[in-house]
């Protein structure tokens, strides 16, 4: 069974929701613009993207069991940097549309690897209920409806 929303279904973000698919073309365009590394994640930058710009949350980590996650992950200010800069082009360049987003990517010492876009708070944003305020779910379908987030609170 398929996890992806099939090809014919159309939808404002349509061009957006298939670029961020393109896993191999996002990584190539990381390598060649930011000399960045890329592999598998096990952290995820929350970004809201309002229409005011975006706005970063605390990251995401795995927890000790499978499939759970935690939040906030202690994480170096010069790596935070980094990610939020490769997070803001990223976004920029695809023109994307208000809403929730989470950069998947992992350390390798102090080096910085992308591993992937998610359009949508996908599960590790389990993590910021009861955490974060407002939650990236409640995030998400306020910019998906034009609600204005002033600020996001640990």
């Amino acid at each position: 069974m398929s996890k992806q929303l099939p090809n014919e279904l159309e939808f404002p973000s349509h061009p957006f929701y298939q670029a961020c698919q393109d896993i191999q073309a996002l990584r190539a365009w990381v390598q060649t613009n930011f000399g960045l590394s890329c592999n598998g994640g096990n952290l995820w930058l929350p970004v809201v993207l309002t229409l005011k710009g975006p706005l970063y949350g605390e990251v995401i980590g795995e927890g000790e069991i499978a499939n759970s996650y935690k939040q906030p992950v202690d994480f170096p200010d010069n790596q935070r940097q980094t990610i939020y800069h490769l997070a803001y082009e990223l976004l920029t360049s695809l023109s994307a549309p208000p809403a929730v987003y989470l950069l998947q990517f992992s350390l390798r010492g102090d080096e910085v690897l992308f591993d992937r876009l998610w359009p949508f708070p996908a599960a590790p944003a389990i993590a910021s209920i009861g955490v974060q305020q407002p939650d990236l779910f409640t995030c998400h379908w306020c910019c998906l409806t034009g609600q204005p987030i002033f600020d996001l609170i640990i």
